[in-house]
């Protein structure tokens, strides 16, 4: 071999000697491995929070990790700590023995004093800041407060610990303003009560407290306001802060809507299920969403056996008014008396809970009925029976006749004492022979004169009354004659009620539009009307005669008693009985019993009236306030107010839209009709003693009872003079005349849930 080629190899040789001693040295160890859960105070460390293992005094960042970067980890955690064991030491590794801290989010969350393990090993260890001895956990809970219209409406914000401590907490806060103005008291445009250096101690072994705030009440319409709450430290630094500041708004109450929620009755229905639905009502919509929870509580009823327990939220979006809350009602064989439930209300927002609960009535229909449908006529069988407004039977009782609003008809039927079932016989209307000058249109009354020989109408777009002749024997009717208003006739636009003197010498009828009461002779044998005098509510006195909507005369003929609707009143008159004297039936003012004053109430759009056989009482039904007056009456004919039956009272249902009131002919009973929840309501009433015309609730009857649905937008009533039957005008859908059976003779008040009516 060459010399120069030696040297080449010699070269060579040392080279990769040289070459090979590094690659020695730079041999990885294997990694150290620390995992487990990662929690922030007991709670899951949320994703992309960091996990880092630093190097203490110099702070180096070892290792990290992200949480929720690898699917497999879920909500824990893994470092790998690259290790090292050759010297030179290589920065950004680590050593068996070398200490090592672990933050999580940036809060230190273990110290591993004892050093790093060994290398190739793997170690769990749980993080938590709390771990590192902190103490608990502190947290401030966020609240909301309607500012009241004066004064401080407290306002408590609830501390929670994670874990009780065996010593005792205190906590330093302060209040600070945001949109809202603290100041050291209320008025000078401060919303809330300025605090600072406050302290709050929670005893030992206790996981929670209360700090209260208070808020200023005003009447400024303005929007809604926040401060806020700041735990600033504690006393000795025992005790972290997983939540330090608390954002507390303050509702302006002087612009949010008001809920109310009607009480609900429902008929329990004989198998499976139904639904009671309460309807949710917001007194205005608002610009922003309002909501509140709502909660079924048992009473009588309880859940699981007679309903479905519902709860939940029920949000109103900008706009809305109305929501319903169904609640499921559950069938069950036994017959019982009312069961009732609630439907709680409670953490309202941008709202104000008029009421914090309604109530549920299950009522079973098979209890202790007052009235039983036997028959019912409808505008389907009958077209001129559309829309029924009035019904009248004639005083043998043989005969029945029914006004139609809608179809400007007069209904004649005839009639069964015994099962009191209907039959109809022909309708009169202007395209009947004879009747075409006769004035028909908007019929909404009927009278009969006591010896069966005329009938009288109201015609309200006609603005007349109408006479017809009536045969005795056949109940057939004929036209005599019509009073219209206009000229010398005054008073008669849009007639609505009628109402003869008990001698049969005058008949009386209300105006609507021209807001007063007309006194009509009448001559008891050609039946004919002829007009005396209007009294409106432009004459002294009568400043409350506005719409009038019902009449009555008092059995002795003295007294003449109007509702009217729109002015809240019950007007009564004297009536002149002298048949002699030149005023002979003219009527005097003798006084209003208006809605607010004198102790009157519940009379808020008082439409139907009647007075009791014996004279001593007269019942008000009201459609505004929904409800049953009760007024005793003098033997002058003054009114006493007694008594107001009301719906949403307890044991109360039905009567919404008050219509019409009917007293038996035997007393022993009064009877409502409900237009606006399409309900029949039965009293009884005592006849004797000193409870004499009181009333107490027997039961309501609403449409959908037992399937029948006959009983919609019911009105008018008229009760059989044997006192067995009951018929009721009910305009809506199809319009039906329904027929009733009175169940109060049939010794049905022996369970011990109903006393009897007093004799």
């Amino acid at each position: 071999m060459s010399r120069p080629i030696l040297a080449f190899m010699q070269f060579l040789a040392i080279a990769l000697m040289c070459l090979a001693l590094p690659a020695r040295a730079s041999i990885d160890a294997p990694n150290h491995i620390y995992y487990g859960s990662a929690t922030l105070y007991g709670v899951p460390a949320p994703a992309n929070t960091v996990v880092e293992a630093r190097a203490p005094g110099s702070g180096a960042v070892l290792a990290r990790y992200v949480i929720g970067s690898s699917s497999h980890m879920g909500n824990s955690y893994r470092i790998d700590i690259l290790m090292d064991q050759v010297e030179p030491r290589t920065e950004g590794r680590a050593r068996p023995g070398d200490p090592l801290n672990i933050y999580l989010g940036g809060q230190l969350a273990a110290q591993v004093s004892g050093g790093v393990g060994a290398v190739g090993a793997t170690t769990r260890l749980d993080l938590d800041p709390q771990n590192t001895g902190t103490g608990p956990a502190i947290s401030i809970a966020d609240a909301q407060v309607y500012e009241g219209q004066t004064g401080l409406t407290n306002v408590d914000l609830a501390i929670t610990l994670n874990t009780s401590a065996a010593q005792a907490l205190t906590v330093y806060w302060e209040t600070r303003n945001g949109t809202a103005i603290g100041g050291p008291l209320c008025g000078s445009g401060a919303d809330f009560r300025q605090l600072a250096n406050q302290a709050l101690v929670i005893p030992a072994g206790a996981t929670s407290a209360t700090l209260r705030v208070q808020a200023c009440g005003d009447t400024v319409v303005e929007p809604d306001e926040t401060f806020t709450v700041d735990l600033l430290s504690t006393l000795g630094n025992f005790g972290v802060f997983a939540k330090s500041t608390a954002v507390v708004t303050i509702q302006d109450d002087d612009d949010v809507p008001t809920l109310a929620v009607d009480a609900v009755r429902v008929a329990e229905p004989p198998s499976g299920s139904s639904v009671a639905r309460f309807v949710a009502k917001l007194s205005r919509s608002h610009t922003r969403t309002v909501s509140f929870q709502y909660a079924t509580q048992g009473g009588s009823a309880q859940p699981g056996a007679d309903f479905v327990a519902a709860s939940g939220t029920l949000s109103f979006e900008p706009g809305d008014i109305e929501k319903n809350i169904d609640v499921t009602i559950l069938a069950d064989a036994a017959t019982e008396p009312d069961e009732t439930f609630r439907l709680q209300f409670s953490n309202p927002v941008s709202l104000v809970l008029a009421q914090t609960f309604a109530n549920g009535v299950i009522v079973d229909p098979t209890h202790d009925p007052a009235v039983e449908e036997v028959d019912a006529q409808t505008g389907a069988m009958l077209p001129d029976l559309a829309q029924p407004s009035a019904i009248a039977l004639s005083p043998d009782g043989l005969h029945a006749y029914a006004t139609s609003d809608s179809r400007g008809a007069v209904v004649h039927f005839q009639r069964d004492p015994g099962t009191g079932v209907l039959s109809p016989v022909s309708s009169y209307t202007i395209a009947t022979t004879g009747f075409e000058q006769a004035r028909l249109k908007g019929l909404k009354d009927i009278r009969i004169s006591a010896d069966g020989a005329f009938v009288y109408l109201a015609a309200l777009r006609d603005n007349a009354v109408t006479v017809l002749s009536r045969d005795a024997a056949t109940g057939a009717l004929g036209f005599v004659h019509s009073v219209v208003h206009g000229g010398s006739v005054l008073g008669l636009e849009e007639v609505v009620r009628l109402a003869l003197s008990p001698d049969g010498m005058q008949l009386y009828a209300l105006g609507r539009r021209s807001n007063a009461i007309v006194t009509l002779s009448r001559d008891a044998v050609t039946g004919q009307l002829g007009f005396v005098r209007s009294q409106s509510k432009d004459a002294p006195g009568l400043l409350n005669l506005v719409q009038p909507s019902g009449i009555a005369v008092s059995a002795d003929g003295a007294q003449v008693y109007v509702t009217a609707s729109g002015g809240n009143a019950v007007i009564a008159f004297d009536r002149n009985g002298s048949a002699g004297d030149a005023d002979f039936g003219k009527l005097t003012l003798k006084h209003s019993y208006v809605n607010g004053l004198a102790g009157v109430s519940g009379i808020l759009g008082a439409h139907g009236l009647a007075l009791s056989p014996d004279g001593h009482q007269l019942y008000v039904a009201a459609s505004a306030s929904h409800s049953l007056v009760h007024f005793d009456r003098a033997a002058d004919g003054s009114l006493t107010h007694r008594a107001v039956w009301k719906h949403g009272d307890a044991g109360v249902y039905g009567l919404r839209g008050a219509h019409s009131v009917a007293v038996a002919p035997n007393g022993r009973e009064v009877f409502v009709t409900g237009a606006q929840d399409d309900s029949l309501s039965v009293f009884n009433r005592a006849t004797a003693g000193v409870q004499a015309g009181a009333l107490s609730v027997h039961r309501t009857v609403f449409k959908g009872d037992n399937g029948l649905n006959h009983l919609s937008i019911p009105g008018a009533m008229a009760a059989s003079g044997d006192d067995r039957f009951l018929y009721v005008a009910a305009s809506g859908g199809d319009g039906a005349v329904i027929t009733y059976r009175r169940l109060s003779a049939d010794n049905l008040f022996s369970d011990g849930f109903e006393p009897p009516p007093v004799n």
